[in-house]
């Protein structure tokens, strides 16, 4: 599975960008203050393509933490940023998430590269 900058992106079905500098308080889902640059990109980016009419807004941990745990916590992290983007003025119906867990490492148990947040373009115009 290829994975793209968000601004690199193709406008594509199946296409999934990781959206890097998204930071949450350990072992919870509340965004830090530094990770609204990042977030902000993707709201940029929304607004400048409407003919994407459905994303998922994927989860995913690090790969340390027990399953239901880690389930858990990426789903309510995806929720969050969800939760984010519909206060900057993303339409909600556009918008769904998911948390993977530890489904999807792309790297070893507890590389902090596991821990991310993608966006997947599930429906195109």
């Amino acid at each position: 599975l290829q994975r793209y900058e968000i601004f690199n992106v193709p406008i594509e079905e199946g296409a999934v960008a990781i959206m890097k500098s998204i930071y949450f308080m350990a072992d919870a889902s509340f965004i830090q203050n530094k990770s609204y640059p990042e977030l902000d990109k993707l709201v940029a980016f929304l607004k400048q393509n409407p003919k994407i009419q459905k994303i998922e807004i994927g989860g995913h941990t690090n790969g340390l933490c027990d399953d239901v745990f880690c389930n858990k916590l990426s789903n309510d992290r995806a929720k969050s940023v969800v939760e984010y983007l519909i206060n900057k003025g993303i339409n909600a119906n556009i918008l769904s998430y998911k948390g993977y867990g530890k489904q999807y490492l792309i790297s070893k148990p507890g590389d902090a590269i596991n821990q991310r947040v993608e966006v997947k373009i599930l429906s195109v115009q």
